[in-house]
C-alpha cells in the first residue's frame, strides 16, 4: 500500500506542473501580441475648459462641438505633426444640452497596439459623460474603423477646420 501512495504522489505533483506550464505557455503568448490586446488609453482632460470649440455642426435638435487646446490648433496651423499627447474632444449637444464627449487621443507607438488593418495612426478613442467618466457604451471600436477612412488629415475628420 505505501508503494501505491509513492506511485500516485509524483502523478499529481506532474500533472500540477503540467497545468502550470500550459498556464504560463498561454500568459507569455498573449503577452507577445499586443496588436491583440484592444487596449484604449485615451483619457478624459482634467484641463476640458482650456479647450477651445474649432468647428460646430448642427444636425436639427442636436450638435456637435470640435474642441482642442490652443497649442493644438498653432500645431496645424503651422502645418506640423500633432505630437504625442495631443487630444481631439467631440461634445455631443442634444435639445441644448451636453450629453457627453468623444475624446481622442494620441500616443508615442499607440497604433502598435492595433493590428496594421484596425491602426488609426497612434489615435485611441473613447467616450465619456458629462464628469469625465467612462461610458461603458462600446464605442472606441465604431470610432476606430470610422477614423481609418481619414488618414490624409491624421485621422481627424475635422482637422481642416482647425486651419481657418
Amino acid at each position: 500500500m505505501t508503494a501505491l501512495v509513492f506511485e500516485v504522489l509524483p502523478m499529481k505533483l506532474l500533472a500540477q506542473r503540467a497545468w502550470r506550464a500550459v498556464g504560463l505557455f498561454a500568459m507569455l503568448s498573449l503577452s507577445g501580441l499586443p496588436a491583440l490586446a484592444q487596449s484604449n488609453r485615451a483619457t478624459f482632460p482634467a484641463n476640458v475648459d482650456e479647450f477651445e470649440v474649432y468647428s460646430v455642426q448642427e444636425r436639427g435638435s442636436s450638435r456637435t462641438e470640435a474642441l482642442a487646446l490652443p497649442e493644438t490648433i498653432r500645431f496645424a496651423k503651422a502645418g506640423q505633426p500633432l505630437p504625442p499627447g495631443t487630444r481631439i474632444l467631440l461634445g455631443i449637444w442634444e435639445n441644448n444640452t451636453l450629453t457627453g464627449y468623444f475624446v481622442m487621443e494620441k500616443g508615442q507607438d499607440w497604433g502598435l497596439d492595433f493590428s496594421a488593418e484596425e491602426r488609426t495612426g497612434d489615435w485611441h478613442f473613447q467616450e465619456y459623460n458629462t464628469k469625465g467618466q467612462i461610458s461603458r457604451r462600446p464605442i472606441a471600436e465604431r470610432c476606430q474603423s470610422c477614423h481609418q477612412g481619414a488618414a490624409k488629415t491624421d485621422f481627424i475628420f475635422t482637422f481642416n477646420r482647425m486651419l481657418d
